[in-house]
């Protein structure tokens, strides 16, 4: 039983190296990962902010430390993919998220060396 995606959120096709290194975690560590990407859409944006992470807003501040705000520009508009969000998916729901290239990399290269554990104690209460 695999209950835990990573979910890749991006704009057009994403960075290569995130994608390169979601594959190396499904090949080595058999978690799957799905990839939200393509034209931006605004509306579609909106409807993935308002379903995914507005709902999990407290437990998500609680477990990364880091308000969903982030996800929007100052502007209003919606930018869940953009420059690119990572969430860990468990049962159906976003348990843990980080935006940005840069953080999304870092994190997957930690769960290369930690493994599954890696997300789970991420996820801890």
């Amino acid at each position: 039983m695999n209950d835990l995606i990573l979910r890749y959120y991006c704009r057009d096709e994403g960075n290569r190296m995130i994608r390169e290194l979601l594959e190396e975690v499904k090949n080595e560590l058999g978690i799957p990962y799905e990839v939200i990407g393509g034209t931006y859409n605004e509306l579609k944006d909106q409807e993935t902010y308002e379903k995914d992470f507005k709902p999990r807003a407290k437990i998500l501040k609680k477990r990364t430390g880091k308000s969903i705000r982030e996800l929007r520009s100052r502007s209003g508009h919606y930018f869940v993919s953009i420059p690119g969000t990572i969430a860990v998916i468990k049962n159906g729901l976003v348990e843990w998220w980080t935006l940005g290239d840069e953080d999304v990399i870092a994190f997957l290269k930690e769960v290369l060396k930690g493994g599954r554990e890696h997300i789970i104690k991420l996820m801890g209460d």
